[in-house]
């Protein structure tokens, strides 16, 4: 929201900056620029290997997913 206001108004050739703009609008200016990033998956050795090694002894206990041809 900051950003287009931003860029309206450059557009209208009044430079204004971000720390200005949301101090007028009393949002905290980390919000602009916040970015959030999602954490990568945890494998839990514990769960790992045991259905590692079920899948390694009996690869073919469950039906396939796609009917053969």
């Amino acid at each position: 929201m900051i950003r287009r206001i931003q860029q309206g108004l450059i557009a209208e050739g009044v430079v204004v900056s971000v720390a200005k703009l949301c101090a007028w609008f009393g949002i905290p200016r980390r919000t602009v620029y916040y970015k959030p990033v999602k954490a990568a998956p945890k494998v839990e050795a514990r769960f790992c290997e045991p259905i590692k090694k079920l899948i390694e002894e009996e690869p073919l206990t469950c039906p396939p997913l796609v009917p053969r041809s």
